[in-house]
């Protein structure tokens, strides 16, 4: 979902990066799940939370000296599957397709996706072809369809992005 950046203030809260400013699933209440540097995870309550683009800043319940927010700054967090808002029956999240294997409109085989890049513009996949990595905008003009069910992305007009 996101991940803590520096402390703003003495109080507790962070600022944050957050992946998907447009979702409306982080609010005061909700209970998110950490993941620190040294790969511990544990869970925390928002207290506060304001969205401001890179702006962003988070309170979490028992976060209240920089101390506090020393201790979790950097960390990533996330959100169990069940609090995700609900989507349409043809939508899907793009961590759904982290995993998938990527085809081309030929039917060639490219790789497998293993991240996916959230910048101001657009989304990019990485996929990882086996000799190296290949970036791919998520976009129409390169995405025709993809398969939840067999975790196939069939992509198309990608051959200058490859070479």
């Amino acid at each position: 979902m996101g991940k803590l950046l520096k402390p703003r203030g003495i109080k507790g809260e962070l600022r944050v990066s957050i992946f998907n400013e447009y979702s409306s699933t982080l609010k005061v209440g909700t209970e998110i799940w950490l993941k620190t540097n040294e790969e511990q995870y544990f869970s925390w309550k928002i207290e506060a939370i304001k969205m401001a683009g890179e702006k962003s800043c988070i309170k979490l319940a028992g976060c209240n000296t920089i101390d506090d927010t020393d201790r979790i700054q950097g960390a990533v967090f996330f959100l169990p599957r069940e609090k995700f808002d609900p989507i349409g029956e043809n939508e899907h999240y793009l961590v759904d397709i982290i995993g998938s294997h990527i085809w081309d409109e030929n039917q060639q085989s490219l790789g497998t996706v293993t991240d996916i890049l959230t910048m101001p513009a657009q989304n990019i996949i990485v996929v990882d072809t086996g000799e190296k990595e290949i970036l791919i905008p998520y976009v129409d003009a390169h995405i025709m369809l993809f398969d939840e069910k067999k975790k196939h992305l069939i992509v198309k007009d990608v051959e200058g992005l490859i070479n």
